[in-house]
């Protein structure tokens, strides 16, 4: 789901932030990094962690995120695929067999490892929590002419793109899910941010992207949408983000990681 992918990210991103703090290398196994390309070295702060190294952080988060967004997965199923992608061409990974049982103690002690980095806090404040209210609130003032939509039959409703099942399952509420998955990708939104601010920022982005304009300014926009519970620096800094993720960090932003 995509609540397990946003956590997965979380994690990682809390874990990157730990060796910058730290300075420390708290190798989970000699097969530790984070998932980005290959090829290239991940420079955390003064350590560089080897970039052959991308498997077991991957998994663990993705373990250990599955039981917090309670879509507990057997850990069968994640390392007999992902072992299968990583090595198309060897034969495939057997239960039980030594190397298994190997692995799968590999990711177990990865997860007490990331466990002990979030001091045991595993359900993190994630903007996928915020999601489905905020979007509930820009659209509630879109009415339906009177159709009584509940009651077509499952294939009429395929037939003609009819979502029930709530904002979440529409398209825009699809298209928000999976931005919000992008946003907790990055270092800087996962690390320096509310999760309100990304929820609300993904709304916005989204809704810009589809052409629709805000009932109000966008000051009051936020306001409303998020109960002023939302920084709107907060928000503008972390819309910037979500439009230029390759951007430098403003000011602000590194005094806020320094802290």
């Amino acid at each position: 789901p995509d609540e397990t992918l946003a956590m997965s990210y979380l994690y990682l991103n809390k874990y990157l932030r730990f060796h910058r703090q730290s300075g420390l290398f708290d190798s989970l196994d000699p097969y530790v990094c984070p998932p980005f390309p290959p090829r290239d070295p991940i420079k955390t702060s003064t350590l560089t962690i080897p970039p052959s190294t991308i498997q077991t952080l991957a998994l663990a988060t993705l373990s250990l995120a599955s039981k917090s967004t309670e879509s507990p997965r057997r850990l069968s199923s994640i390392l007999l695929p992902a072992h299968a992608l990583l090595h198309p061409r060897t034969p495939r990974l057997r239960i039980p067999s030594p190397e298994y049982d190997t692995l799968r103690a590999t990711i177990v002690a990865a997860e007490l490892v990331l466990l002990r980095i979030l001091g045991f806090e595993t359900r993190l404040s994630c903007p996928m929590d915020y999601l489905q209210r905020y979007l509930e609130r820009v659209m509630e003032g879109v009415e339906t002419v009177g159709e009584d939509y509940e009651r077509w039959g499952k294939e009429a409703r395929e037939e003609y793109g009819v979502v029930v099942g709530g904002v979440l399952e529409s398209r825009m509420g699809r298209m928000c899910k999976s931005r919000v998955v992008e946003a907790c990708k990055d270092y800087q939104l996962a690390n320096l941010f509310p999760a309100r601010a990304i929820a609300v920022a993904v709304v916005y982005a989204v809704m810009e992207d589809r052409g629709l304009r805000m009932a109000s300014e966008t000051y009051e926009w936020v306001k409303d949408v998020s109960s002023s519970k939302v920084d709107f620096e907060d928000f503008m800094e972390a819309s910037n983000l979500l439009r230029n993720p390759c951007e430098k960090k403003p000011s602000s932003l590194e005094e806020r990681s320094s802290q």
